[in-house]
């Protein structure tokens, strides 16, 4: 790619039914790059900062980007066609570099995919995970592609088949079921409301619902999205900062969640449209975009590289090494073994199954 900055008004010309929004794919790089620095350093090192939201930015934009898709072909297209050119996609797009990560994970020896491989083959780990009550090493991430699954089984179904006039209702209506479900599901702990798809649907809601208003030419007023995400930011800080100082404030702790995914959807509003304010030229950066495009490999692969890194060079886990500085000089390691494999899964895995014609 070449090194200058992406041009927005030329980045989204449409081809076919699809339109190309760089300022998304610089939000999924510094997701990912969250998500990375989640599982790469320790928890000492976050300082109390949710390193992990990321997570629940790829299921806000799940939610908009798939039904941005099924709106625009349910205006030429039967919705049995639409279902099937959908989960088709899915198929050729998710799960061949999916179950190359599940063999190189199986063959460093992570037992819980050697011992219960159909959990993992079926995408059912969310629900496993949650049984063992602690997170496999090395594979502890795939709980997200699992929820990511189910909600393909059954998010078509509610954007195609529910009636035109309900679904902002259908929507907002599930959006709010997900802070009950994760009140039923405190006395679990913080596994039993992560894990069960039913308790990320304001995630893929919210989303769904901004694709919705967009696709139905509704125009919110830049400065009212502004002010709704940061005041819904400013809540989930405040209830995130209780949470963390075991002050949970009772009953509100569990709406923390829907407060960042709506000030994720306000961020993507924005996004969508190439209007991010200062932010545009940091979103546009070529390397960033770079890293968004390819943060499905990265995502799979990154939780590996550590395991990975540990039989090549063992070396670098000599406890006479301060810990600090071992940890300083993994990384670089950690990082070049995650690329590696996401550009070998991409030229030798991914392209073979995106070249067929759907």
């Amino acid at each position: 790619m070449a090194c200058h900055r992406v041009n927005f008004r030329q980045a989204r010309a449409v081809s076919g039914q699809r339109t190309y929004m760089p300022q998304l794919d610089g939000l999924r790089a510094l997701a990912m790059m969250g998500v990375m620095y989640h599982h790469w350093l320790p928890s000492s090192w976050r300082f109390h900062f949710p390193t992990e939201a990321g997570l629940f930015l790829f299921f806000v934009l799940s939610g908009f980007l798939m039904t941005q898709g099924l709106l625009k072909e349910k205006i030429t297209m039967p919705n049995s066609a639409i279902l099937k050119k959908f989960h088709l996609r899915r198929l050729l797009r998710i799960y061949p570099p999916y179950y190359m990560a599940l063999a190189i994970a199986a063959l460093l020896g992570v037992s819980e995919i050697i011992h219960a491989p159909h959990w993992w083959l079926l995408n059912a780990q969310n629900f496993l995970i949650l049984h063992m009550g602690y997170w496999p090493p090395g594979v502890s991430h795939f709980w997200t592609l699992a929820v990511e699954q189910q909600y393909y089984l059954v998010w078509p179904l509610v954007i195609l088949w529910t009636p035109r006039r309900a679904l902002p209702v259908v929507l907002m209506i599930l959006a709010l079921l997900s802070p009950l479900t994760r009140y039923s599901s405190d006395s679990g702990g913080w596994l039993s409301m992560d894990l069960i798809p039913w308790g990320l649907l304001d995630n893929f809601a919210l989303g769904s619902l901004l694709a919705l208003f967009i696709h139905r030419g509704v125009k919110f007023p830049h400065r009212l999205m502004d002010l709704v995400g940061l005041l819904a930011l400013v809540g989930y800080g405040y209830l995130y900062i209780s949470w963390e100082m075991h002050h949970a404030v009772p009953g509100w702790c569990h709406f923390q969640q829907t407060l960042l995914a709506m000030a994720f959807t306000c961020l993507i509003s924005r996004a969508a449209q190439g209007k991010c304010g200062i932010f545009s030229y940091l979103l546009e950066n070529p390397y960033l975009v770079k890293l968004g495009q390819y943060s499905y490999g990265v995502y799979l692969f990154h939780n590996l590289a550590p395991l990975i890194a540990g039989k090549i060079f063992w070396f670098l886990w000599d406890e006479r090494l301060p810990a600090n500085i071992a940890i300083v000089i993994r990384v670089p390691f950690f990082l070049l073994i995650t690329w590696f494999l996401t550009w070998f899964c991409q030229r030798f895995v991914e392209r073979r199954f995106q070249a067929i014609r759907v």
